[in-house]
């Protein structure tokens, strides 16, 4: 008996653990800006985006473009708003590797992350 009760158990936190996904760290809001692409980084919900080792964008023909934001933290280690770039030359839709730097908002240690856009 105990080994359904057990074998249910399971299966049922497996069920629930299949049924949430991981919401992602970053996301990208494309917006049009004249003839060039505005590209704004969202950090989830408790990460912020390190600022010391500012998020960049290599697009395809091997250019790359950084990110940035004018207002930064007291200690200039964190974006205070969604960083930006602005992709020239009306690319659109922007194709490339984004590479970024996050950290949980209470923890001091980064980590590193890579988007494929």
């Amino acid at each position: 008996m105990s080994r359904v009760l057990f074998s249910v158990l399971c299966l049922s936190l497996l069920t629930d653990c299949r049924a949430v996904a991981p919401k992602a760290p970053l996301s990208v809001e494309s917006v049009p800006e004249g003839r060039a692409t505005r590209l704004v980084l969202h950090a989830s919900s408790g990460l912020k985006v390190n600022a010391r080792l500012a998020p960049a964008l290599e697009l395809g023909n091997g250019r790359v473009v950084r990110f940035h934001s004018d207002r930064l933290t007291s200690d200039s280690a964190y974006f205070a708003e969604p960083p930006f770039a602005l992709v020239p030359d009306g690319q659109r839709p922007v194709h490339g590797t984004l590479r970024a730097s996050v950290c949980d908002s209470g923890a001091t240690v980064c980590r590193a992350i890579v988007l494929e856009l």
